[in-house]
Parts: structure tokens; C-alpha cells; sequence
């Protein structure tokens, strides 16, 4: 099974909503995936009738759907771009780190590999600034093949046979789309959230 990261820009008023209600971060994310029904009685349950239970919980707030346009994928560099911003496997100072190890986590709703993570439209402003001051060159010669093998840099194609070049390419077309893609969040004062699933 793969670990696809993730990023998916909301307004700031959802952002703040989802905090509040953390559980309204699945349907958010994933609209199309239909809630749990509750399991129809047993036998015994039904012949000798259920003890009483208590009201149903109230339903989460819904949250408004996410646009196509507003979600994008960076398949399995994620973990890759994490390490040549931080030069680390999972830890990294804000705003190097967003990718893995930042953010204010939504709960501890799970939403595919742990909670999503949530950043207000400054923070959002401080990681474009953060990506827009990345050099390709630089972001090249901080790929590390061995030791991304040792610290074990999703997915596991590192070592010192690695094709630096091809996996760079690989790496380099995902950076420019996330950078792209963060700015226009920036721009429009939005929040973002980053997830793995």
C-alpha cells in the first residue's frame, strides 16, 4: 500500500471549524466514502429485547466539499522533499518542516497514516516565502542516496546504486508543482491542511 502525500487549501473559517469539531474532517476530505450505519440487532437482542440506549450522538458539523482545484497529491515525494528541506527523516523547525513534522494536528482523527495537520493563511504565507527561497541547485546537491537509505526516506529506492538524476527529476517536477500550488494558497489568504494517506 502506498503513502501519498497531500495537500488540500480550505478557508480559515472552516479551518477553525474543523478544530472545533475535528471528527467533520472526513467527510471533508473524503465526501464520497459513506458514514458507518449502525449494526442491526442480534437474535438474542431482538427475542428478549435491547437494554435501552443512550440518544444518538449528534451528527458532525458538515463541512463544505473541497474543489478538485483546491487538492493536489505529491504522490510519494513527500518524504523525499522533507528530507532535502531538513536534511532530516521526520523531524524540521517550521516552516522546513510542514511537510512532516508541523502544523496543529485536527484531532487525532485519522485520515489515512495519523491526523492531517492544519495552517493558518499566515503560516501559509510563511512556507510559500520558505519554498519560493529554495535553490534547485541547492535542493540537488542536498539529495543524499545512502543516506536516505539509512534513515529510511519513503518510498525505499535509495541507495548507492540510486539514479540521482532520474530520482531528482522525480523530486524536482513535485517541488515546483507544491511550491506553485502553496503560493496560490498564499495568495488567496487561505488555510491548508497536509495529510498522508
Amino acid at each position: 500500500m502506498s503513502m501519498i502525500g497531500n495537500l488540500a487549501r480550505i478557508q480559515d473559517e472552516t479551518r477553525l471549524k474543523l478544530q472545533q469539531s475535528p471528527e467533520s474532517i472526513t467527510s471533508l476530505l473524503y465526501p464520497d466514502v459513506p458514514l458507518a450505519k449502525p449494526a442491526k440487532p442480534g437474535l438474542l437482542s431482538r427475542l428478549f429485547g435491547k437494554p435501552k440506549s443512550p440518544p444518538p450522538a449528534k451528527s458532525p458539523a458538515t463541512a463544505p466539499s473541497i474543489l478538485p482545484s483546491d487538492m493536489m497529491d505529491l504522490d510519494k515525494a513527500w518524504h523525499g522533499l522533507h528530507f532535502v528541506f531538513t536534511g532530516s527523516d521526520w523531524e524540521g523547525d517550521f516552516p522546513q518542516g510542514f511537510l512532516v513534522s508541523c502544523g496543529k494536528p485536527v484531532g487525532d482523527v485519522d485520515v489515512g497514516y495519523g491526523p492531517a495537520r492544519a495552517f493558518t493563511p499566515d503560516e501559509v504565507v510563511a512556507i510559500a516565502r520558505f519554498l519560493e527561497s529554495q535553490n534547485e541547485s541547492e535542493l540537488k546537491r542536498r539529495l543524499d542516496p545512502k543516506k536516505m537509505a539509512e534513515l529510511e526516506i519513503y518510498p525505499s529506492i535509495w541507495s548507492d546504486a540510486t539514479n540521482t538524476n532520474e530520482e531528482w527529476e522525480y523530486l524536482v517536477e513535485n517541488f515546483r508543482t507544491l511550491k506553485s500550488f502553496v503560493k496560490e494558497t498564499a495568495e488567496k489568504r487561505m488555510a491548508l491542511l497536509v495529510f498522508i494517506n
